[in-house]
């Protein structure tokens, strides 16, 4: 399994208008709604994890990993990534505010930990963190995350 495999140019968009943090999960989201990897509920349940454990999920300076439980709708593996023309404010003191995020679903518990693994991979290189932050086109960023199993 490769980040690679689950974002592709369907599922990841560049420079999106944000209004605040509910309208980023609405919109990373909603590219996981598209797989059919979620039901419509898991959306909203990783707005209510937000709102009721805090910006835990503003992980790194800038960047914000969304997901809800397995239970709260995911039916099986998927990722979205969006970058935004505007940072906006999660409510994390230390990381806000964001201007990149994926959102993930795992329908099986353990399965969430291979694509946190994968992740951390690509978010220990700042390199390509900033390139995927300056992309201006969907093939700017697969190129990026492509790149990244390469090395």
């Amino acid at each position: 399994m490769n980040l690679s495999d689950y974002l592709t140019s369907q599922t990841v968009r560049v420079r999106i208008i944000a209004e605040n943090w509910t309208d980023v999960i609405d919109q990373a989201g909603q590219l996981l709604l598209a797989t059919g990897k979620i039901e419509p509920r898991y959306i909203e349940a990783m707005k209510a994890i937000l709102q009721k454990e805090g910006a835990y999920m503003v992980i790194v300076p800038g960047f914000a990993l969304l997901h809800a439980r397995p239970r709260d709708g995911a039916l099986g593996e998927c990722l979205s990534l969006v970058t935004l023309a505007k940072p906006v404010y999660f409510g994390n003191p230390d990381n806000d505010p964001v201007d990149l995020a994926i959102a993930f679903a795992a329908g099986k518990p353990n399965v969430h930990i291979q694509i946190l693994a994968k992740l951390a991979h690509l978010l220990e290189d700042t390199g390509r963190l900033e390139r995927i932050r300056q992309a201006v086109q969907v093939q700017d960023v697969l190129a990026v995350v492509n790149n990244a199993y390469s090395d």
